[in-house]
């Protein structure tokens, strides 16, 4: 039942992606999500569960399974479809950073080998029996200490982030997102439809978290205040920072204006969202060992990170429509990253905490690495053509459009669809 919710969250992404993008790629948008889960189950049914799950014979460093695991049997076929909507939620998240502007059989290309391999290698390091589950004796680590992941903070956000920061990287800014060195806004076209596929994926991270069977209550607890707790932080910080601005430039540094200038302060609904998302992000890898208090404390600094990120995008002119990167990306390394610090357990001390938090380091740079790496071939070459996708927009690839001002012939209606 929860990886039934847990697959439901393609929902949440494809309204949240829908409604942050303009009206001409909608479509486009819709079909990459839902071939992320069609292919997707294909793909992990013939191979990814293997690489994840396999067998393997000990050694030194294991870093993929050596034995093909058969799906045999009721307790596996559970298995393998728990952990297939886990590969296509991280699968999924680049959706939304390469919209509007990425090629659809190169797009296609990733997801089947994103799903059937890159993300089966992360989980098979820390979720299997890889190297991060069971370090190697030569890194000398105490026996308490190991990669700690409890919901996909690394192994399914973190490793879908850095290939969202690749793809956006490798894709460039969307025509008119950034020119003449400054940044101009491409507003979505329906917030509401933003703010359903949210409330989707809010109650999608819920269930990761009940999936897992162990400490349940907690575990939801902690999700609920630190991706409260982010939300919060960084909606204020958005507010606050135009009149910090303000004070620092006019009141301090006394730079000379030739006009009255007020700071712009507003509150952003799509900060809010997309924060609200990251703090819940942060939570995932230690959620079940936190107290209520320290699960604040990540959240807190979670918002922090969601704000510095964006604003890294926005001087990198880096283009990520709807926040995939400072959502999962920073949101799963800060959780990975201070989970050890804020962990509970009464057996473990301070140092064991900080030993922990370097490896966990080590494992959450190695899992996205692997997804740096494979990533790269598959889009890099894969950008639509700027004369064809920035004005068709769905015409270019699909028959249908989602609303009723593309009429069945898009071509041919191609002013009155656009306003012309």
């Amino acid at each position: 039942m929860n990886a039934c919710m847990v697959l439901f969250m393609q929902s949440g992404f494809a309204l949240l992606e829908a409604g942050s993008v303009r009206a001409k790629n909608v479509t486009n948008i819709l079909i990459k999500n839902l071939l992320d889960v069609v292919v997707g189950a294909i793909v992990y049914w013939a191979c990814g569960f293997a690489f994840a799950y396999g067998k393997v014979k000990r050694s030194e460093h294991d870093y993929v399974a050596s034995n093909i695991r058969i799906i045999h049997g009721g307790s596996f076929y559970g298995e393998f479809f728990f952990n297939f909507v886990f590969a296509a939620t991280a699968t999924t998240i680049i959706s939304g950073a390469v919209a509007e502007r990425v090629e659809f059989l190169s797009y296609l290309v990733y997801g089947v080998v994103a799903t059937g391999f890159i993300q089966p290698v992360a989980v098979h390091w820390g979720w299997s029996n890889g190297w991060l589950l069971y370090p190697p004796e030569v890194i000398r680590l105490p026996p308490a200490v190991w990669y700690r992941d409890y919901a996909g903070g690394g192994n399914v956000h973190a490793v879908g982030g850095i290939a969202a920061l690749v793809g956006c990287v490798f894709m460039g800014p969307r025509e008119g997102r950034f020119e003449d060195g400054r940044k101009y806004h491409i507003p979505g076209h329906s917030t509401p439809l933003t703010c359903m596929g949210a409330f989707i994926l809010i109650i999608g991270f819920l269930a990761m978290v009940l999936g897992h069977g162990d400490n349940v209550a907690l575990g939801v607890t902690n999700l609920t205040i630190g991706g409260s707790m982010s939300g919060i932080t960084c909606m204020c910080i958005v507010f606050i920072a135009p009149k910090l601005e303000y004070l620092w430039k006019y009141k301090i540094k006394k730079i000379p204006r030739s006009r009255k200038i007020k700071p712009k302060q507003y509150w952003s609904f799509l900060v809010l969202v997309d924060a609200t998302l990251a703090g819940m992000v942060a939570m995932c890898a230690g959620c079940n060992v936190l107290e209520p208090f320290g699960a604040a404390i990540i959240g807190i600094v979670a918002g922090f990170g969601f704000a510095v990120t964006e604003h890294w995008l926005h001087i990198r002119q880096i283009d990520d429509p709807v926040g995939s990167i400072p959502v999962h990306l920073t949101g799963g390394v800060i959780g990975v990253l201070m989970a050890p610090l804020f962990a509970n357990k009464e057996e473990e001390y301070s140092f064991i905490h900080w030993k922990g938090c370097d490896f966990d380091c080590v494992g959450d740079v190695n899992s996205t690495c692997v997804y740096n790496l494979g990533f790269q071939g598959n889009v890099s070459t894969g950008r639509r053509p700027l004369h064809h996708g920035y004005k068709l927009g769905d015409c270019l690839y699909t028959p249908m459009n989602v609303y009723s001002c593309f009429f069945s012939h898009p071509l041919g209606n191609f002013n009155k669809c656009f306003g012309r």
